[in-house]
């Protein structure tokens, strides 16, 4: 199906925000699905970019555009950055499993970079539900938080952290949250892996569940290509394949074999 770019704003050098129409994406009513889109618009095609690309749904603006957050990576980014108003691109979705909030619980949102975007259709799901919004959200430096106006509008706390101190708490989002961990019933994380596999450790040993979105990196989006495969580790201790574009991307924090990830 199609997506026409209604708006295309950078936010930094290497990060940009495109909203784009396209109903049947814009009618999801839940938060943490994503969508698959092909890397060229209908003014650009190239052809070494034909694999579509993943990213998260981050907003949904009105009953037909919906918003995405990407960054400028490599030469399928570079062309949703140089995306004009009125391009066209071809989509997918929505696509995979969705985060479950409970009504009342205290939670609390983790965000690592990029992993900002499915966490502000979470935040604005949370809050209709009449529950507080707590947001952590780091980065390497201040130039890596994005959208910090905007976020202090939609979060009742916004807690900054990065890793050099130019923004906020110096560290990673694992230093406050430490100290309030036992508070919350459950955390919703996204992020690099690095970031989830501390935060899940945090969560474990306090006894929180959490649940993660993985950015695995995906050919197909339905599970076809078997190239987003993680590794699971079940009741019994056996370990699994999991596809993360099918039965993810979010997952039990504390099933994710975090060794098979990180290398």
């Amino acid at each position: 199906m199609k997506a026409t770019v209604v708006k295309n704003t950078m936010l930094s050098d290497k990060f940009g925000y495109l909203e784009l129409k396209c109903p049947e994406i814009a009618k999801e009513k839940n938060a943490g699905r994503f969508f698959m889109i092909s890397p060229h618009s209908d003014n650009v095609y190239l052809t070494d970019t034909l694999l579509k690309r993943p990213f998260a749904i981050c907003d949904i603006t009105s009953s037909d555009t919906f918003t995405c957050l990407y960054m400028v990576t490599g030469r399928g980014t570079k062309v949703l950055s140089e995306a004009l108003t009125g391009n066209n691109f071809l989509v997918t979705g929505p696509v995979g499993n969705f985060f479950r909030f409970e009504k009342g619980a205290n939670t609390a949102l983790i965000a690592g970079g990029i992993g900002l975007a499915p966490m502000i259709n979470a935040a604005k799901k949370i809050k209709e539900m009449g529950s507080k919004v707590t947001l952590y959200y780091g980065g390497r430096n201040k130039n890596d938080i994005l959208m910090y106006d905007f976020l202090k509008t939609i979060c009742d706390e916004l807690i900054i952290t990065t890793d050099d101190g130019t923004l906020g708490i110096k560290g990673n989002v694992t230093v406050p949250l430490k100290d309030k961990i036992k508070e919350y019933k459950k955390i919703y994380a996204c992020g690099p892996n690095r970031m989830l596999q501390a935060v899940t450790n945090l969560c474990s040993e306090n006894d929180v569940p959490i649940d993660v979105s993985l950015d695995e990196q995906m050919g197909c989006g339905v599970g076809a290509c078997l190239g987003c495969m993680i590794t699971v580790i079940e009741e019994n201790g056996e370990k699994v394949m999991k596809r993360c574009c099918v039965e993810g991307p979010i997952f039990d924090g504390t099933k994710i074999d975090w060794d098979s990830l990180i290398r």
